[in-house]
């Protein structure tokens, strides 16, 4: 897939995912306890590794995506297969029992994961109007 972003714009926008990621899975399971995270370590690992590597990745990889489609309909089926990977990501979790929803769903889950990816979109775009700005101004990419 061509990068619509620059290296620099594609690592911020993992780093503010990643935090934005981690400080969910933090505030639902141990300050709301409307999730709670499996106490096995392996689980917990596998739980960590989806909500602070794979999940910023969906999220960069949303971004050049649909920066890279031009007709609303390619865009919404994109959007739509991602949201659909990290709903089963979340359907794994509750499966192998890593994670449980005492207070919350899996269909909230799915809601915020959509809410998740059009912040993305946003975040994406901003840093693309950033970058655009940057090379017109000089030449060269942030």
């Amino acid at each position: 897939m061509k990068k619509k972003l620059s290296f620099t714009a594609n690592s911020i926008q993992f780093m503010v995912l990643s935090i934005i990621s981690t400080n969910y899975i933090t505030i639902m399971t141990n300050n709301l306890e409307w999730m709670k995270a499996s106490e096995d370590v392996t689980q917990f690992i596998s739980l960590l590794i989806n909500r602070e590597c794979i999940l910023p990745l969906v999220g960069v990889i949303m971004v050049n995506g649909y920066l890279n489609y031009n007709k609303r309909s390619g865009k919404i089926l994109y959007y739509v297969s991602l949201l659909l990977l990290i709903s089963v990501l979340d359907i794994l979790h509750v499966h192998f029992h890593s994670l449980s929803y005492p207070d919350w769903s899996l269909f909230n889950t799915v809601i915020v994961n959509a809410l998740y990816l059009v912040f993305c979109i946003w975040l994406g775009k901003g840093l693309y109007y950033f970058q655009k700005k940057e090379e017109g101004r000089r030449g060269q990419d942030i």
